[in-house]
């Protein structure tokens, strides 16, 4: 008899752990609670709005996801080459001949190969490359590089100088671990961080997600001389180094993932 009861109660007992499981499993992703568009958040801020980076007098937008604020627009403060650059506008700098000259030159450059690509992307009215390198720098931000390479041991590492200023006043560069924070808090769901002018796709602009306001665009990397995965995946700058050589970097490619940085990126910053 008491085999029987013992048997019955861790019956009932797991019945009852599957029921609650299911419940909690069952509860659905809602934005509203998550990243809600009005109401305030824990810094007495609007849960979305836009600040002035007081360097510049660039005017960015901003979202609350969770009890995080994030940028919902990529950095476009200069930094001088190769610290940052805009695709499309002349970038000038200023380096030695060789290791141990102390005299050195300026050169220039100024790549406009992708920018026909790029207006027909953005439905661009612009007629010329000027034109068009600006608008595509306002909408997707510039390329930074943060790393320096020791001439002694051949590591790149992070340059904590630029690292520590290159998010405007109140604003920090986020680690990996503030990544993935966000990423739990839209369940790993890329569409929920996903501009609707990521143009993922070449002939369409179709976008399910974005409920939270992040708008991430779709802006490649530069390596070399060259911007690859334009418009088909974006990578983001973390503060977390992983060994010698690498750094952390949150990707977005239709999914989200964590990656060794790909040369230069973009940039967006978290609030402190």
């Amino acid at each position: 008899m008491k085999k029987k009861l013992f048997l019955f109660a861790l019956l009932f007992s797991s019945l009852l752990t599957a029921c609650l499981s299911d419940d909690d499993d069952g509860e659905k992703w809602d934005a509203a609670k998550v990243c809600p568009e009005t109401g305030t958040n824990s810094y007495g801020m609007p849960n979305r709005g836009t600040f002035t980076d007081e360097r510049d007098g660039e005017v960015y937008h901003y979202t609350t996801i969770g009890d995080q604020v994030w940028m919902a627009e990529n950095l476009r403060f200069a930094l001088p080459y190769p610290y940052s650059f805009c695709y499309g506008i002349e970038a000038c700098y200023w380096h030695k001949r060789w290791e141990s000259d102390e005299v050195g030159e300026t050169s220039c450059f100024k790549d406009t190969a992708s920018l026909a690509e790029i207006a027909e992307r953005m439905q661009s009215s612009c007629t010329d490359n000027d034109c068009i390198a600006k608008e595509y720098c306002e909408k997707f931000g510039r390329y930074y590089s943060l790393k320096d390479r020791d001439q002694k041991t051949g590591h790149e590492l992070l340059n904590r100088d630029v690292v520590d200023s290159v998010c405007p006043k109140g604003w920090h560069l986020p680690t990996k671990a503030e990544w993935q924070i966000l990423v739990d808090n839209v369940e790993n769901d890329a569409l929920r961080l996903q501009s609707g002018e990521s143009y993922l796709f070449k002939d369409s602009k179709k976008n399910d997600g974005d409920v939270c306001g992040f708008s991430a665009v779709y802006a490649g990397y530069k390596s070399g001389a060259n911007i690859e995965n334009l418009f088909v995946d974006a990578y983001f700058w973390s503060s977390t180094a992983k060994g010698l050589y690498y750094v952390e970097t949150m990707g977005l490619e239709g999914y989200i993932f964590f990656i060794s940085d790909q040369g230069a990126i973009s940039l967006r910053c978290l609030r402190d």
